[in-house]
C-alpha cells in the first residue's frame, strides 16, 4: 500500500470510539500509520542499508517497542492512537511480505526496488478523499 492508502486507513481509525473522542489521536495516528515506511524505506532505498524496504520497522517488535516509547513520552491516549495507526499500516500490507517475527525468525529478503503502482495510486487517492469526505462529515 502507498501514502494515501496509509492515510485514508487511519482516518478511519480516528472514527473509532476509542480514538475519535480526543482529536490529539490524530496527529500520532497519522505519525504512526506512515512510520514503518519512513523508517524502512529510508533504509532499505534510500541508504541502501537492507535489499527492499520492509526490515527493521515492519514486525511486531517494532510495534510494541515503539508504542511502548509513544505512551511513556505522551501517554495513554497517544499510545493507542500510535499503536492503531501503526498496526493499521501492518495489516494493510498484509499482501506481501510483512516479516512479523524479525530479526527472531529468518525472512527471504529478496532485492527491491521503490515502485508506484499508477492504478493503485490512483485508488488509493480516491479512498483517500473518500475517507476525508466521510471522516469532515461523520460526526464526532
Amino acid at each position: 500500500m502507498h501514502i494515501p492508502g496509509h492515510l485514508a486507513i487511519a482516518l478511519v481509525q480516528h472514527r473509532f470510539p476509542i480514538l475519535s473522542k480526543d482529536k490529539n489521536t490524530l496527529k500520532p495516528l497519522l505519525m504512526a500509520s506512515l512510520f514503518p515506511d519512513l523508517v524502512d524505506k529510508s533504509l532499505g532505498y534510500g541508504f541502501r542499508i537492507m535489499p527492499n524496504g520492509r526490515h527493521y520497522a515492519h514486525n511486531i517488535f517494532s510495534l510494541v517497542g515503539s508504542t511502548a516509547f509513544v505512551t511513556a513520552v505522551w501517554g495513554k491516549k497517544t499510545g493507542y492512537a500510535w499503536f492503531a495507526g501503526y498496526s493499521g499500516h501492518l495489516i494493510v500490507d498484509r499482501n506481501s511480505l510483512v516479516p512479523w517475527l524479525f530479526p527472531l525468525q529468518a525472512y527471504n529478503f529478496t532485492q527491491g526496488r521503490l515502485t508506484w503502482d499508477r492504478s493503485q495510486l490512483f485508488k488509493e487517492m480516491l479512498f483517500l478523499f473518500l475517507a476525508l469526505i466521510v471522516y469532515r462529515l461523520a460526526p464526532q
